[in-house]
């Protein structure tokens, strides 16, 4: 199985190339300068903000080599050296205000992201999430509290964050179903402690479509694209790019869809295939 066409090599982050926002195995990094080297773009493709996605993506010098990486689960692809997006899928202002009033009045605490680094809107509702607390995790960004009952402004939302109970997630998930959230916006949901996390971007906005737009930018065909993953949030690549590698540690659907599977991420997965089949071309 020879990979040596491969032009751009697109990966998440997170069990994948890190560990708990560390690099999990050296070897990748390693192998991912060397590829870079030779002229084959790498790109991170997260659902971290630029803010954010932007420093981990210098910790594999993305900024040195191709300079573009793929944020917000797909609705931003900007250059990682600073701040310039070249592709950006809002959320209409109106939709915007309808889903913020409404998590008002379910008492659910939201923020708004948008698509100025570190910058949300914040419906003023307490997130009592303890590690999140310990941590100061929202003193991180730049949260601008609203009343949502009179606030008009919003400007370039890309992405909802919502911190909702569990006594609260099925009323939630009614109101998004009934009112035909579904046909406007992509779902995701993770867990903090016990308290669900669902996050809500464009339906036009994914990871895959964002690896699609990204190789279109580049001018570089499907067949010439490589990507890594390893969780739910990952699958809209599966689903679109041919040269799919799911990590060892991959969650049971990622492996179903997969084209090829590696090794885990702690034991340097996405080193080992890229030396095997990209550089060496076995």
């Amino acid at each position: 199985m020879k990979l040596t066409n491969i032009k751009l090599i697109a990966t998440d982050l997170d069990g994948t190339i890190l560990e708990h926002g560390k690099i999990s195995n050296p070897f990748d990094l390693e192998m991912l300068k060397k590829v870079s080297e030779q002229g084959v773009h790498v790109a991170v493709v997260t659902g971290q903000g630029w803010s954010s996605g932007s420093v981990r993506a210098k910790m594999f010098d993305v900024d040195k080599h191709s300079d573009v990486s793929i944020f917000s689960n797909g609705s931003v692809i900007s250059t990682v050296s600073k701040f310039e997006p070249t592709y950006c899928e809002t959320i209409d202002i109106e939709l915007v205000k309808e889903f913020m009033q409404k998590m008002f009045e379910m008492n659910i605490p939201t923020l708004a992201y948008t698509k100025v680094p570190a910058h949300a809107y914040w419906n003023k509702i307490d997130i009592n999430v303890k590690s999140l607390k310990e941590r100061n995790w929202v003193d991180k960004y730049d949260v601008e509290p609203i009343d949502v009952s009179t606030f008009n402004n919003y400007q370039d939302v890309i992405q909802f964050m919502i911190f909702v109970e569990e006594k609260e997630e099925a009323a939630m998930l009614e109101w998004f179903e009934k009112t035909d959230k579904n046909k406007v916006l992509n779902k995701m949901r993770s867990n903090v402690e016990s308290t669900p996390i669902y996050e809500f971007i464009n339906i036009e906005a994914s990871k895959g479509n964002g690896v699609l737009k990204l190789a279109e930018l580049l001018n570089i065909k499907l067949d010439e694209i490589l990507i890594f993953g390893d969780n739910m949030n990952d699958i809209s690549m599966f689903e679109v790019v041919p040269n799919s590698v799911a990590m060892g540690n991959s969650v049971p659907a990622i492996k179903k869809i997969a084209k090829f599977e590696t090794d885990t991420n702690l034991n340097g997965g996405v080193g080992k295939f890229i030396e095997k089949y990209v550089l060496k071309g076995e």
